[in-house]
């Protein structure tokens, strides 16, 4: 007997390859991979609130805590039964620091929402993501984009990367109470870490839900409010956007750090436009404590009595968060613009960043740090960044430029961006000279 045709066995291998993925949903999800998010300076806080911020009952919060960005105000925030206890970070509040981090919070938001979908799941993840069978890494999309459910528990499975990804997404989110609203994680590698799971949701009424009890993991990036049921858990962040409410009862909070990952981009160049060497660099205005424990990020206030440091816990006295006047006028006063391409590029490009009482800026893409310009002589003007988008997709990105000014100048700091977009890439067009 002759032996098979060899096109017809490999189109039966393929055949048998293809029925393969489609029976195997773990495959499929682990084959579209997510890529971490980009949360910027969202980063550093533990909770994000765009309204207020009300707590019941003793909470414990790891990380800083940010009200942005008018009218905003606490409830609930002690002495006594009701107090937010915070081992570490700060509080901002207003315009400065809580508003950048609600920039890049928007960022961060567009950016989970645009990964593609490995696969979709039902509503309650909970029926996918058992002990027996957990999810793997990937993007999920609720049915019909609906909002998302844990009603008896959820395991993600890291398969022994601690850098793989999780992003869920939905119109929002609600946990039953107890272990059945928890998530679980498996398999994280030597340091299991909830800071890349992340959850985009986009009801803008009612974004999170946790149940009474529950033990939650992940960032929230959510439009509507933010609401913890009595002793619920966060190894994360709780991160609302502008205009709506956080709302808290004896939890717990600690926020989730990322190490830091390279970026897919190629070498950037960076420039002072001057050839004389770098000196030490002008530190950045720290923030500085208020009376109530609060810490705000505007310029300092009329110079007073040097305050001193406020022993951990801190408790935060029930006010309304408000950053205080600028100090008064002061000349030069700081100012910068920004500027880079107007078309798609192919190529290296400068973003360069001009203005006056300069001390640094510092340059990222899509919320990763490129690197830091500084002055080399007083009265520079102009501070360029070159990048090379090689490696880069093709969607928009976004350049972040934070500028420090010089001690005196009337303005602490700033920040200015400006987006580009990579140019799909074409035949290559024979260039003569003559």
């Amino acid at each position: 007997m002759s032996s098979p045709h060899p096109r017809r066995s490999m189109i039966a291998a393929g055949r048998a390859l293809a029925l393969t993925l489609v029976m195997t949903p773990g495959l499929a999800a682990a084959a579209s991979a997510a890529s971490p998010v980009p949360l910027g300076t969202a980063d550093s806080f533990a909770v994000l609130g765009g309204s207020t911020i009300t707590n019941a009952g003793s909470t414990t919060i790891t990380g800083d805590i940010g009200l942005c960005c008018t009218g905003v105000a606490t409830t609930g925030f002690g002495p006594g039964a009701n107090q937010v206890n915070q081992p570490g970070g700060a509080v901002y509040t207003g315009t400065g620091v809580a508003a950048t981090a609600q920039d890049d919070l928007d960022i961060a938001y567009a950016n989970a929402g645009g990964q593609a979908v490995s696969r979709t799941v039902p509503v309650d993840l909970s029926l996918t993501g058992t002990p027996a069978n957990p999810l793997l890494p990937g993007v999920y999309e609720s049915t019909s984009h609906g909002a998302l459910q844990i009603n008896t528990g959820l395991t993600l499975d890291f398969q022994g990367d601690p850098n793989a990804v999780f992003i869920f997404q939905g119109t929002g989110l609600i946990t039953a109470s107890g272990a059945s609203g928890s998530v679980s994680i498996v398999n994280g590698g030597s340091a299991p870490s909830a800071c890349n799971v992340f959850w985009q949701l986009s009801d803008a009424t009612q974004g999170v839900t946790l149940g009474t009890g529950s033990a939650f993991k992940g960032t929230t990036m959510s439009l509507g409010a933010s609401v913890l049921g009595t002793a619920a858990t966060v190894e994360g962040r709780i991160l609302t956007r502008r205009s709506k409410a956080v709302n808290l009862d004896t939890n717990t909070i600690t926020r989730s750090p990322c190490s830091s990952t390279p970026d897919s981009g190629g070498d950037d160049e960076i420039s002072d436009d001057t050839p004389a060497p770098a000196p030490t660099p002008t530190p950045t205005p720290t923030p500085q404590p208020t009376p109530g424990g609060v810490t705000t990020s505007a310029p300092a206030a009329t110079p007073g009595p040097t305050p001193t440091a406020t022993p951990m816990p801190i408790r935060v006295t029930p006010t309304v968060l408000a950053s205080p006047s600028p100090a008064g006028p002061a000349a030069p006063t700081g100012k910068a613009s920004i500027s880079g391409p107007v078309a798609p590029v192919t190529g290296p490009f400068a973003v360069v960043v001009t203005g006056r009482a300069i001390a640094q800026v510092t340059f990222s893409v899509d919320g990763r740090r490129r690197g830091t310009v500084r002055a080399t002589r007083r009265g520079q003007k102009r501070f360029k960044l070159v990048i090379n988008p090689r490696g880069q997709s093709l969607r928009v990105h976004r350049v972040t430029a934070r500028i420090t000014y010089r001690a005196g100048s009337g303005t602490s700091s700033s920040t200015r961006r400006l987006v580009y977009r990579r140019a799909t890439p074409g035949p290559l067009t024979p260039r003569f000279a003559g």
